[in-house]
């Protein structure tokens, strides 16, 4: 793979793999928490999500610019230099890590549990990682393309499926408004905020390879953070107003059980199938950023030349990572509820702090490449904004 400064992916395909990344994994796991939550209230919710999201959609616009034209871990490299800076980076790359043993559980639990029962969850697992292996060798243009082919073939499943269940909308399901106060609106606000938005933070290692000026990727980030945002709305929307609220809180995935409802005629039903592609796409885009900052930052730390050697040793720690100790659905569900702290540290603040030291006087001549020695370790990182720059003004 050439280097980072040699690798463009465009702003459109930026935009498309951030509106991935954002739906992931909540378009399956989030309604069943929020009607936990919220009962009745929880499209309530999800819209004080979205408008949180929208915000957080703009801090990170704001740290992106922050990072002049570097990745998160190349910010880090400029902030501490080599090694407490590389360090920073190891804490990092350990936060994607965490993520992306949730996604592949997930992956595991869902198939085994809804679709494949008697599979092996090592295979599937297995099958899921050689696809992510294979997308990490062919490198970030070659995903970020493929997000492109994906994406209207998702939004065409996704309207489908949404006309489909128009039919058996029952506005009663939204009644009593604020039935329970406003504490539980509050409560499951926060897990939808957390998981769908926070999560996103892998963007910011994307930054060194969009070739456009840093205004354009801020409008970017906005817009795919609204977009995904409404379409999570939707979701959660379409589960109350078809399902109900009690089938959303005691339903595990009621998401899928969503699609399982679609009956026109006698010929058209059972296709959820077309939902499990919708997810499977999303969570697939959204292991694959996380895993392509592990491999980038890690080349960045170690100054590496060529990031696909990263690609077996990821692949292989995540293996590991995720059959180590497999969690039943009970242990995922408490997993779940202690992990949106953790996304708050670790892909809110923590990033939010560097990006505030960042402009420090130091650090800023360190990320304009005046840093001589002190800057070595950010070099790789520092010739991509200076081929960015240069293909923004052809």
């Amino acid at each position: 793979m050439p280097a980072a400064g040699k690798i463009h992916i465009t702003m459109r395909q930026f935009k498309i793999i951030l509106f991935f990344t954002v739906i992931g994994d909540s378009i399956l796991i989030l309604p069943h928490i929020m009607g936990n939550s919220a009962k009745e209230d929880a499209w309530i919710s999800s819209l004080l999500a979205l408008a949180g999201g929208i915000l957080i959609g703009l801090l990170y616009s704001w740290m992106a610019e922050r990072q002049a034209g570097q990745s998160l871990i190349g910010g880090s490299i400029a902030l501490g230099g080599k090694w407490f800076g590389g360090f920073l980076g190891l804490i990092h790359v350990f936060f994607f890590y965490l993520v992306i043993l949730t996604l592949v559980c997930e992956i595991s639990l869902f198939m085994t549990s809804q679709m494949m029962v008697n599979t092996p969850s090592e295979a599937i697992v297995l099958v899921f990682l050689i696809a992510i292996t294979t997308a990490m060798r062919y490198g970030v243009e070659s995903f970020a393309r493929l997000s492109e082919l994906l994406y209207p073939v998702f939004l065409l499943v996704f309207l489908f499926l949404f006309v489909c269940l128009v039919p058996q909308i029952d506005f009663h399901y939204l009644l009593p408004f604020f039935g329970n106060g406003i504490f539980p609106i509050v409560k499951g606000t926060y897990p939808a905020f957390t998981f769908g938005f926070l999560e996103s933070v892998g963007l910011l290692m994307l930054i060194p390879y969009v070739d456009q000026d840093r205004k354009a990727i801020s409008k970017s980030i906005r817009n795919a953070f609204f977009m995904g945002g409404l379409l999570l709305f939707t979701v959660v929307v379409l589960c109350l107003l078809v399902l109900g609220s009690d089938m959303m809180e005691h339903k595990y995935y009621p998401t899928f059980q969503l699609a399982q409802q679609i009956e026109i005629g006698e010929f058209l039903e059972r296709i959820e199938a077309a939902l499990a592609f919708l997810w499977i796409v999303t969570v697939f885009f959204k292991t694959l950023l996380y895993s392509f900052s592990m491999m980038s930052g890690l080349r960045e730390i170690f100054q590496l030349k060529d990031e696909r050697i990263m690609a077996m040793p990821v692949t292989l720690l995540i293996l590991a990572g995720s059959q180590i100790s497999v969690p039943n659905v009970a242990d995922y569900n408490y997993i779940l509820s202690i992990f949106t702290n953790y996304d708050v540290v670790a892909y809110l603040l923590f990033p939010l702090v560097q990006s505030l030291l960042l402009g420090l006087p130091a650090v800023k001549k360190r990320l304009n490449g005046g840093g001589g020695s002190e800057n070595s370790g950010s070099s790789s990182v520092a010739a991509a904004t200076g081929s960015n720059q240069s293909a923004g003004s052809k």
